[in-house]
């Protein structure tokens, strides 16, 4: 519901005209002409109130705005059901937000206080909210949900811990979905389409293309300053989608919800201490994920599927590969210089629509990923120990039906099928590969059918 509140009127040069908002955050030049408000009533502004949120806002009615008390409605439940609080708890909490495309005349209302900080999109404090106006109804409601998630935290679980935590989290539970009044939140956009104006991931291919790929450690230690920059968001919305979304680090990175009231070093200390027995795995699947990311990353069926080591039995060994999963240890320990010979079979699907798609080792070239067929057997022999910065699983070989390796040095061989990690969730079926050592000098992998 809205109510119309008078405030004091003040001129603005950009009344009953449209302004055009320039969005280079994401990497590309966007510019959408967002309408400027008709000035209402006696210069009123429309209050919109729903259960957990009374938003104040100079827009006018539209549907993407009038609902955003709706949306947050939805979220708040969620919200404690991620952070494990009492919907009891929760029942007659409310936060005041405003929703300003003039900020000085919230200003002037007394509604935008002198002493926050500069903000260029959204900012929370105490039981209230601010928010800029944003070129798409998607980002609205994400900035929204953004504040609120921190709203909640310092409501319910006393702090938002330091940064990293704080705005990884947040990021995490304001990316969602929207549709026919129903909301998901932690949701991983499968396009780009699906979150006009995001931008998360292409900020770190970006940043990736030009060498500035940040490690786990950089990210746990950014200060309450890096935030100023669009960046250090998306890296810390990876870093919560990665320890959220990984069935491995999900429990111990949830239970940070204890320790939030704490923004000091030691909060990242007492985290790293609780991967410490599987900090080479955590550090390898972030490298990788950095490496790979792109929109609908499946994180559970990316991660990286580990065996004990073993040398390689004189006759050879059979391993058995599933085509729906990433990176597969086969626990085989490669010499350095020795030769290998790889030989794969079997019939698998790799895409179920518009039919169902079968592909043997060598691929299909139906499509391609990273330059190979879709479906085609690749391997990769992983350092030990592992390099501390760069994952050889990044780098993989082809193999197809058959080929032969020659390590440079000694490794763990893992294998996957070529496949984006956006696409494992719809395939099915395994193959069979035979690892013999050889006194062959190694050949070409076998080209595609």
């Amino acid at each position: 519901m809205s109510r119309f509140l008078p405030l004091a009127r003040r001129s603005c040069p950009l009344d009953n005209r449209s302004r055009g908002l320039c969005a280079a955050a994401t990497g590309i030049a966007l510019c959408l002409a967002v309408a400027t408000p008709a000035a209402d009533q006696n210069g009123a502004m429309r209050e919109l109130v729903g259960r957990h949120l009374v938003l104040l806002t100079d827009l006018p009615p539209s549907t993407e705005v009038d609902e955003l008390p709706a949306v947050f409605d939805r979220a708040v439940p969620q919200w404690a059901d991620y952070f494990q609080v009492d919907p009891q708890r929760v029942d007659g909490w409310q936060l005041r937000g405003y929703l300003m495309f003039d900020r000085e005349r919230f200003r002037a209302a007394g509604r935008l206080p002198d002493d926050l900080p500069p903000f260029q999109h959204g900012y929370q404090r105490g039981d209230e909210l601010w928010l800029n106006e944003q070129p798409t109804a998607y980002y609205r409601r994400h900035l929204l949900l953004h504040e609120g998630t921190h709203g909640f935290m310092n409501a319910f679980l006393g702090g938002c811990g330091p940064p990293w935590y704080m705005e990884g989290v947040a990021e995490l539970l304001a990316t969602h979905r929207w549709q026919t009044q129903r909301l998901e939140l932690g949701y991983f956009p499968r396009s780009k389409e699906e979150v006009p104006y995001w931008g998360r991931i292409k900020i770190i291919q970006n940043e990736r293309a030009a060498g500035r790929t940040m490690t786990l450690a950089e990210v746990l230690r950014y200060d309450h300053q890096a935030h100023q920059q669009l960046a250090p968001y998306a890296w810390c919305w990876a870093a919560a989608a990665l320890l959220d979304g990984d069935p491995r680090f999900q429990a111990r990175f949830r239970n940070l919800r204890h320790d939030v009231g704490d923004r000091s070093p030691e909060f990242s200390q007492r985290f790293l201490e609780r991967f410490r027995d599987d900090a080479p795995q955590l550090l390898e699947q972030w490298q990788l994920m950095a490496a790979e990311i792109d929109y609908g990353y499946d994180v559970a069926r990316a991660a990286i599927e580990y065996q004990p080591a073993r040398p390689l039995p004189a006759e050879g060994a059979t391993i058995e590969l599933r085509a729906d999963r990433g990176w597969q240890s086969t626990g085989l320990v490669l010499e350095p210089s020795a030769a290998y010979r790889l030989a794969a079979s079997g019939r698998y699907q790799v895409a179920d629509q518009p039919r169902s798609w079968w592909c043997e080792p060598q691929g299909v070239t139906i499509q391609y990923v990273q330059g190979r067929p879709l479906g085609m057997l690749l391997a990769a022999v992983r350092e030990e120990p592992p390099l501390p910065h760069t994952t050889s699983l990044a780098s993989p070989q082809p193999v197809g039906r058959e080929a032969a390796l020659r390590p440079e040095r000694a490794g763990v061989l893992f294998l996957r099928i070529n496949e984006h990690p956006r696409g494992l969730a719809d395939n099915a079926g395994t193959l069979r590969v035979l690892v013999t050592r050889s006194a062959e000098r190694p050949s070409a992998a076998t080209d595609p059918d």
